[in-house]
C-alpha cells in the first residue's frame, strides 16, 4: 500500500532529524568546516529549529566574517521570530558586497519586505461608499397579512417590508507601533460606519468600533508567520438619531500564514452591550447583557486567479430576558477571481478585475418564547443569504464595484420571515 501523505511527511522529518544528527556529530569534530555548519544551520530552519540554526550562523561568522550568503540567512531566520531590527541589522551588512546578481536580487526582494516591517508606524485601510437599493430595506414580512397562532394579522404601515434605498459609507483602518519586545506591535483596527435611509429614517444608523492591544510574533517558538493578539474593544451606536448602544469587551486573535498559501484568522471575543430604548425602538434595552463570538476563517490561494474563503463563527447572546437571548450558529464560503480586464482612461493599468461568488447560511434559536407573539414556542431562525460582485480596479488604488444579493429567513414566528434583495454601486479607496 503506498504511504499517505503524512506517513510520507513523518518519514521526511525523521530523515532529516536523523541527518542532522550525524551533521551534529561533525560539527564538533571539525567546527571550522563551513559546509557541514551551513548544511546542518539550513536543516535545522527546515524543521522549525530556528535557535540551533542562528547559533551555527553566528559560529560561522566568527570562523568566517563576512560572509553574505550567512548573513543573508541570519536575517531571514531573525525575521521569521519577529527579531527585525536584527534582521535589518544583517541585511544591511550583506547589501554593502558586492554580491552575484542573483543574490542581489534575493536581497532587494527581502529589503523591501523587511523595510515595511521595519517603520516604528504603519497605518493602512480601506474607505469605500456607495448607494444600495433595498426591495425590503426594514427586512419584515413581504405580506400584509399574517397568520399567529392561528389568528390572522393584518400589519400595519412599516411592519411588512418596504423597498427603499440608502446611502452608506464604511472605514475600515489599521494602526501598529513597535513595541521594545522584538516581534511586538500595539495594534488597533477602528471600524466606521454610517447610513441613511432616503424614506424609512429609523434605519439611520451610526457606528464606531476600536479594538486596540498587543499582538505578538509566535516565530521564536517554531510558528512562522504567526501572531497572537489580545485586545479591547470599544463600541458605541446611533439609530434613528437616538443613541442606541454601548460596547465594552476583551478579545484575542490568531492569525497564520500555515504555507505560502493558506492563511488562518481565529478569533474570541466576549462583550457587554448596553441599549438604549428609542422613540421607534421601545423595547431595545431587553437586549442589554453579554455577546460572546468565535469565528474561524480559512483562506487558500489556490493559484494566481482564485481565492477562496471559508468562515465559522457562533455567537452567544445572553439578553435581559430570554426571548432576546439566543445561540447563533454560521458558516459562509466565497470565491473570489482576479481576470484581466479592460483598461484605459481611468481604469487602472496591469491591475485585475475581480469577479467573486459567496453564499452563506446561520441557524438562530432563542432561549424562551416572546409572550407578545407566540407564548408557548420561542423562536428558531434559518436565514441565508448569495452574493455575486464585480470590482473594477481604477486609477490610484481606488475601485468601483456593483454587487447583487439576495437573502432571507425562514422562522416559526411569522413577523420574523422575510426575502429581498439589494442592489450596491459603490467605491472604495485602499491606502
Amino acid at each position: 500500500m503506498p504511504a499517505t501523505a503524512n506517513e510520507a511527511d513523518e518519514t521526511s522529518f525523521a530523515a532529516i532529524q536523523a541527518r542532522r544528527d550525524v551533521l551534529f556529530d561533525a560539527t564538533l569534530n571539525d567546527p571550522t568546516n563551513l559546509d557541514i555548519a551551513f548544511e546542518y544551520a539550513m536543516l535545522s530552519a527546515e524543521v522549525g529549529d530556528y535557535e540551533a540554526a542562528i547559533s551555527t550562523l553566528e559560529r560561522m561568522l566568527v570562523f568566517a566574517p563576512g560572509l553574505p550568503r550567512v548573513q543573508l540567512e541570519l536575517a531571514v531566520l531573525y525575521y521569521r521570530i519577529g527579531a527585525t531590527d536584527t534582521a535589518q541589522y544583517y541585511l544591511d551588512a550583506v547589501s554593502q558586497q558586492e554580491l552575484p546578481p542573483s543574490v542581489r536580487g534575493r536581497v532587494d526582494e527581502f529589503a523591501t519586505i523587511i523595510g515595511k516591517q521595519s517603520r516604528p508606524y504603519r497605518f493602512s485601510g480601506t474607505v469605500q461608499a456607495g448607494f444600495q437599493g433595498h426591495s425590503n430595506a426594514n427586512l419584515a414580512p413581504n405580506q400584509e397579512a399574517i397568520i399567529i397562532g392561528g389568528v390572522p394579522i393584518t400589519l400595519g404601515p412599516g411592519a411588512s417590508g418596504q423597498s427603499d434605498t440608502n446611502f452608506f459609507a464604511l472605514a475600515q483602518l489599521h494602526f501598529t507601533h513597535d513595541l521594545p519586545g522584538q516581534g511586538s506591535l500595539f495594534e488597533v483596527d477602528t471600524t466606521l460606519y454610517t447610513t441613511n435611509y432616503f424614506d424609512i429614517n429609523r434605519l439611520d444608523m451610526n457606528l464606531i468600533e476600536v479594538a486596540a492591544g498587543p499582538s505578538f510574533s509566535l516565530g521564536r517558538y517554531g510558528w512562522d508567520n504567526s501572531r497572537l493578539g489580545v485586545y479591547g474593544i470599544f463600541g458605541a451606536s446611533t439609530l434613528d438619531g437616538h443613541h442606541y448602544s454601548s460596547t465594552l469587551g476583551l478579545g484575542t486573535r490568531l492569525r497564520s500564514q500555515i504555507n505560502e498559501r493558506v492563511f488562518l484568522d481565529v478569533l474570541l471575543e466576549g462583550r457587554s452591550v448596553d441599549y438604549k430604548n428609542g422613540p421607534n425602538y421601545p423595547t431595545a434595552s431587553l437586549q442589554s447583557g453579554e455577546a460572546y463570538r468565535a469565528q474561524a476563517q480559512f483562506t487558500a490561494l489556490l493559484n494566481t486567479n482564485l481565492l477562496t474563503l471559508f468562515t465559522l463563527e457562533a455567537r452567544l447572546v445572553d439578553g435581559e430576558q430570554d426571548f432576546k437571548s439566543y445561540a447563533a450558529y454560521a458558516m459562509s464560503a466565497r470565491a473570489n477571481y482576479y481576470f484581466t480586464g479592460y483598461s484605459g482612461g481611468i481604469l487602472a493599468d496591469n491591475a485585475p478585475w475581480t469577479l467573486s461568488f459567496a453564499a452563506g447560511g446561520l441557524m438562530r434559536d432563542y432561549d424562551g418564547p416572546d409572550p407578545f407573539i407566540d407564548p408557548m414556542n420561542r423562536q428558531d431562525d434559518n436565514a441565508y443569504w448569495i452574493e455575486a460582485s464585480l470590482g473594477i480596479p481604477l486609477e490610484k488604488d481606488f475601485s468601483a464595484y456593483i454587487t447583487g444579493q439576495y437573502l432571507g429567513q425562514n422562522s416559526n414566528y411569522a413577523t420574523r420571515d422575510y426575502e429581498g434583495a439589494i442592489l450596491t454601486f459603490g467605491v472604495s479607496k485602499r491606502f
